[in-house]
């Protein structure tokens, strides 16, 4: 089963903390191992997800490299990958 590395930063770091790792069953997606990744953490749950949807406003990195939440229902992750979370930007 691989074990992906989830990095946090801004607000999210806060919440979820900066760096983590999660082992998910084969053939998880990006997404899927978000959402497995914030049932851990359930009160922070409705920060990366509206129901079981991935947000589309949050920023997502994978192996460095911008993906968006449909993307991410379609990326599978190998062992040792990262997903790369950044909240919202928002201002002028």
């Amino acid at each position: 089963m691989p074990e992906i590395i989830i990095r946090s930063f801004a607000k999210f770091r806060e919440l979820f903390g900066g760096t983590n790792s999660i082992t998910v069953p084969p053939e998880t997606t990006v997404s899927g191992t978000l959402l497995a990744f914030a049932k851990t953490r359930s009160a922070s749950m409705d920060e990366l997800f509206s129901g079981a949807e991935l947000k589309t406003n949050i920023i997502l990195m994978y192996n460095r490299e911008r993906i968006d939440a449909e993307d991410a229902k379609t990326i599978i992750p190998a062992d040792g990958d990262e997903i790369v979370i950044y909240p919202p930007v928002s201002g002028g």
